[in-house]
């Protein structure tokens, strides 16, 4: 029987949630996707348990009732502005006179000691480099390789404790089991970045309804992650103040804009007729006013100073689908900019909200594939005793 995952994608202003089925060659297809607005859950927290039940929830009863399948483990992505990005070293003597994974593991263990906090808990780490006896080589896998100490440069992220703990006992009281949280973007960098971007350095941007990620990649790794608490839903809101419509109905405009028939058009918006490109200039105003408030020139020219990224940007999240979007990015960072794209062809490119869930699949194929047949057994016992409910 063929593995399934189960991902959630909880979102700022839209739900979505996948069903992924694992083939033989470890490629992962997309059974099952769909999206909806929701209402009850803002920057990372339940806002509203009632309505969170009847959105959220609700939606995945009717979606296992459909499919036949309930779902013993639940990938669960979204972005917050509390997700916090550090980096920290970790120094320990070998144990014997070459590295054994025992040190590797030693090593890490004191990398995490500093970042240990009450009130926060990792939900992603990995090693960047490790150094052997003081030199500055970086070396990506030390084990096997002589030396008397290994050093190690090592990053988390980290979410409020107290919140990621309400948001699994929420779904833990409706039977359903959380395997790991991943923070956005990170997931979509398993299927909109290549091997060659991540080694010669590339930036994702996730342009969210209210979170605006940059996120850096070198070297294969992950190596600088920023949210700014801004994004779509700021736009469309100053939009709808100034023109006196309803934030929602300037979504529907939005993806007109982006066909080819409306350009040289005059769009009439609440009785007010505007020639696209005066639209254009509105939203640039509105956009070039966040990018200055939190500081983005300065942000990208650290960014710059620090490292070498010839691969540019690639855009993703909702805000990708502004009209000129591209155009702008290329202005005010002078980086190559592009939409990132599916590169496993499961999503076309007006799906591409379901990046960071389809990527999730990925990830959490990635990291369990250690889990061996104990821990599956285990969990079909579990499962037994504990049936699925709503």
């Amino acid at each position: 029987m063929k593995r399934k995952f189960f991902g959630i994608d909880l979102g700022n202003k839209l739900l979505k949630i996948g069903v992924g089925e694992e083939q033989e060659n470890g490629q992962i297809n997309l059974l099952v996707k769909v999206k909806k607005n929701i209402e009850s859950f803002n920057d990372g927290e339940i806002i509203d348990s009632e309505l969170f039940q009847s959105e959220i929830i609700e939606t995945i009863k009717e979606i296992a009732y459909q499919i036949g399948e309930s779902p013993k483990e639940i990938i669960l992505t979204f972005s917050s502005s509390f997700f916090v990005f550090q980096r920290s070293k970790g120094k320990i003597s070998v144990n014997d006179r070459y590295i054994s994974e025992e040190d590797i593991k030693r090593c890490l263990s004191v990398a995490k000691v500093s970042l240990t906090s009450g009130s926060y808990e990792i939900i992603l780490e990995e090693p960047i480099y490790y150094f052997l006896d003081g030199a500055q080589t970086r070396i990506r896998d030390p084990l096997g390789m002589e030396a008397h100490n290994l050093e190690v440069d090592f990053f988390v992220i980290q979410g409020l404790k107290s919140t990621l703990n309400k948001i699994k006992e929420y779904f833990r009281d409706n039977g359903l089991n959380i395997v790991t949280i991943i923070p956005n973007p990170f997931p979509a960098s398993y299927v909109v970045l290549t091997k060659r971007d991540k080694e010669m350095g590339a930036i994702l941007i996730d342009f969210g309804y209210r979170i605006f990620n940059i996120s850096v990649f070198q070297n294969g790794k992950l190596i600088d992650y920023r949210n700014f608490r801004f994004g779509l839903g700021d736009i469309l809101e100053d939009l709808s103040l100034d023109f006196g419509l309803d934030v929602n109905d300037f979504q529907p405009i939005i993806e007109d804009l982006n066909s080819g028939d409306l350009k040289k058009k005059t769009l009439k918006i609440n009785k007010k007729n505007i020639t696209y490109h005066n639209f254009l200039k509105f939203i640039e105003k509105k956009l070039f006013f966040y990018w200055k408030k939190n500081n983005l020139n300065n942000v990208i020219k650290e960014i710059k100073e620090q490292w070498r990224l010839p691969t540019g940007i690639y855009l993703i999240g909702g805000g990708s689908f502004l009209p000129e979007i591209v155009n702008f990015f290329k202005k005010n960072s002078t980086y190559a900019v592009k939409i990132g794209q599916d590169l496993t062809q499961n999503l076309s490119p007006d799906e591409r909200v379901f990046l960071n869930l389809l990527g999730s699949f990925y990830y959490f194929q990635k990291i369990d594939k250690g889990r061996g047949f104990l821990a599956d057994f285990l969990l079909i016992i579990k499962d037994i005793f504990k049936p699925f409910r709503f």
